[in-house]
């Protein structure tokens, strides 16, 4: 939707706890929205400093809705605590909230003992945006209004040319996080000599062991701009994205839908639903990886044509997912 379909009195802003997020800066958009990441960097995410953190943040969330004034604020959760500012804002200058929740918030062990926030704020939510039917399930128990979105039309504004050398190319999208089976990665290029594996993220965040103790096939790329990171994964002849985690949602997926290039991806239900064509599934093992690797330089041709199809197909779910956004945003007033 273009921001001139939104009238001047919803003005939507996304406000998002991190140092950046492709889904809410591509949502923001979507529904012509401003999006704003909130993130005090310098007191870290210690446990000794957390709460510092996040008391920050909610200060700083406070500070920013008393400029923008918005009518209609997304949030995306977690951590639930940015519901605490947003629903105080919204409260004092009759304004709405609709959070955007990521998996880790049902998933992860730091999180599940806080689901009775998230219950309290998504019920008085004007909706709340879930990734797949699972998560949709544990909203519906609480009475909260939902929908299911998933993938998001991504789209690169630049993209430049990202220098790889004629090998075969797989580019491997990592944040370091504990779901990501890593080291199972560096066992498969060991074997894979003839591929080069392009590793995103921070380096700052990678353990010592695999920063150290690369095999020569995989370079990590730190974190990049965006315009070369698109050019990586238009370039590359494979997206990589693995999680060891059910129920999670690979955003990094949906960008390589977006510029038509195949995907590896783990062998979960959600993952098989969402990427039916195009792509080859894993179990996270050495082996898994390695064959699918194969597999597709195999028939590299036929997986580029049908993830291209795909991308077609994906589109037009979202035009009917906008639809039901589209009325909740009208229904403000």
């Amino acid at each position: 939707m273009d921001s001139q379909n939104v009238s001047p009195s919803h003005k939507l802003l996304f406000i998002s706890w991190a140092e950046n997020c492709s889904r809410s800066d591509t949502l923001a958009r979507l529904l012509g929205g401003a999006s704003k990441m909130v993130y005090a960097l310098k007191y870290g995410s210690t446990s000794a400093t957390i709460w510092l953190k996040y008391l920050a943040q909610m200060f700083m969330t406070w500070k920013l809705l008393k400029r923008e004034r918005p009518k209609i604020v997304l949030v995306m959760v977690p951590p639930v605590f940015i519901c605490v500012p947003v629903y105080l804002y919204c409260l004092r200058h009759r304004a709405r909230y609709i959070t955007d929740t990521h998996t880790a918030a049902f998933t992860m062990s730091r999180w599940k003992p806080l689901l009775f926030l998230n219950a309290w704020f998504y019920r008085r939510a004007l909706l709340n945006l879930v990734t797949n039917a699972h998560l949709a399930q544990q909203v519906q128990a609480w009475k909260a209004p939902h929908i299911v979105i998933g993938d998001l039309p991504v789209r690169f504004d630049k993209i430049k040319a990202f220098p790889v050398n004629g090998r075969f190319t797989v580019a491997v999208i990592c944040s370091y996080n504990p779901d990501e089976p890593l080291d199972e990665i560096w066992q498969a290029a060991e074997e894979l000599r003839d591929v080069d594996f392009f590793v995103t993220g921070k380096v700052k965040d990678a353990p010592a062991r695999l920063a150290k103790h690369q095999p020569e096939n995989v370079k990590l790329t730190d974190f990049l701009a965006l315009d070369l990171y698109a050019g990586l994964l238009r370039d590359s002849h494979a997206v990589m994205v693995l999680t060891t985690r059910d129920h999670t949602m690979q955003r990094g997926g949906y960008e390589a839908m977006a510029l038509g290039t195949p995907v590896i991806t783990s062998n979960w239900p959600l993952l098989r639903e969402t990427f039916d064509q195009g792509a080859l599934f894993v179990d996270n093992t050495p082996r898994s990886i390695v064959n699918a690797v194969r597999a597709l330089q195999a028939s590299w041709p036929e997986y580029k044509a049908a993830m291209q199809k795909q991308r077609r197909e994906r589109h037009d779910l979202w035009r009917e997912k906008e639809k039901t956004l589209r009325a909740a945003l009208a229904s403000v007033q």
